[in-house]
């Protein structure tokens, strides 16, 4: 749509950009590889808590929009989910 020579654009200003759809989208993945990884733990006190403990980090840091804060959590969530990939593997050995 033309405005007095400038192109307005059709989408709504709070449009999120490639980068930004692809950051989320690898957060949610991080999330979901957590919630799986719960599923291996036979105590289910520890998966309930371990499961609040992630979805009030992410909750906590959801407010994020610099990119390169985004990318240092979700560097640490991995390095996290690491950690407790080898203490369930530990655990079951």
């Amino acid at each position: 749509m033309y405005l007095s020579g400038v192109i307005m654009s059709k989408l709504p200003a709070s449009t999120m950009s490639l980068k930004q759809f692809m950051l989320r989208t690898e957060a949610i993945k991080l999330y979901r590889n957590i919630l799986r990884q719960l599923q291996h733990l036979p105590d289910k006190s520890q998966r309930k808590e371990i499961r609040e403990w992630a979805r009030a980090d992410f909750e906590t840091h959801r407010h994020h929009e610099d990119e390169e804060v985004i990318k240092v959590l979700i560097m640490q969530g991995k390095k996290q989910l690491e950690e407790l990939e080898k203490t369930i593997r530990r655990a079951k050995s």
